[in-house]
């Protein structure tokens, strides 16, 4: 019996280990929780540096926009409406100096005094930068 559950505990446990040990996951779990202070603190200027220079956004009822300026303003014209924003990683899929990552967000909309809780998803595409740093290529995001 305690064979039987030690081996399951290593089943169990050793992809989460992996997980945890993964540098590519690393990563975005850092960069899910910049763009998560970028919002919530408000500082849309920290944005800026997330996003390559040819980047485009598709946001849900609203036109593309491109171009990490573009995007910024996107998310200040919203104002701090949006606190108290999560990103959860779901999938990180590589491919060479790409890399499709899905994440689930949970987030209160503040208006005057209603507060509505949102969630739902978003998919990024990283592209592996010159020095290394990992910078968002495309971004779409859908509430439920």
């Amino acid at each position: 019996m305690r064979k039987t559950l030690s081996l399951v505990l290593m089943l169990v446990l050793a992809p989460i280990a992996h997980a945890w040990a993964d540098p590519l996951t690393e990563d975005m779990t850092k960069l899910n929780a910049q763009w998560d202070a970028a919002i919530n603190d408000p500082n849309f200027d920290a944005l800026l540096r997330m996003y390559a220079a040819d980047a485009s956004l598709m946001p849900p009822g609203a036109l593309p926009v491109s171009g990490p300026t573009a995007i910024r303003d996107f998310f200040a014209k919203r104002g701090t409406s949006v606190r108290n924003h999560k990103l959860e990683l779901v999938e990180i899929l590589p491919i060479g100096d790409y890399a499709y990552v899905t994440s689930r967000f949970k987030a209160s909309l503040v208006r005057g005094e209603e507060t509505t809780m949102l969630s739902g998803s978003t998919v990024k595409l990283y592209e592996r930068q010159s020095n290394g740093e990992w910078k968002v290529k495309s971004h779409i995001f859908v509430r439920e």
